[in-house]
C-alpha cells in the first residue's frame, strides 16, 4: 500500500512541477484508473446490499432500524447480527470511498 502511495505521491509532484499539465495518455490512464477503482467498488457494495436484503427479509427489520437497537444493546448477540452490523459498515466505509472518488 505504502508503495501505491509514494507513487501517486511522485505522479503529484511532477504534475504539480509541470503546472498542472498532463498529456492525454496520462490522463485517460488516469481516468481509467479513478473508472476501475469506481466499478470495483460498486461491485462490493452490489454483493453487500444483497447480503442486507437477506437479513432485512429475515428479520423484517430495516437495516437503520435494526443497526440503532444493535448499537444500543437491545437485540441481543446472535452471530447473524455482528454480520449484519459489519456489513453495514462495510457499505457505509464503501459510500465514502465513491464519495472520494467522484
Amino acid at each position: 500500500m505504502a508503495a501505491v502511495l509514494e507513487k501517486v505521491q511522485r505522479l503529484e509532484r511532477y504534475l504539480v512541477r509541470r503546472g498542472g499539465y498532463a498529456d492525454s495518455v496520462l490522463d485517460r490512464t488516469i481516468d481509467k484508473v479513478l473508472q476501475r477503482e469506481h466499478d470495483q467498488i460498486q461491485t462490493q457494495l452490489t454483493r453487500l446490499q444483497k447480503r442486507l436484503d437477506s437479513f432485512e427479509e429475515r428479520y423484517s427489520w430495516s437495516t437503520p432500524e435494526f443497526y440503532e437497537r444493535f448499537e444500543r444493546g437491545e437485540i441481543g448477540d446472535k452471530a447473524d447480527f455482528f454480520e449484519w452490523s459489519a456489513t453495514w459498515e462495510m457499505i457505509q466505509e464503501l459510500k465514502q470511498g465513491l464519495t472520494l472518488l467522484s
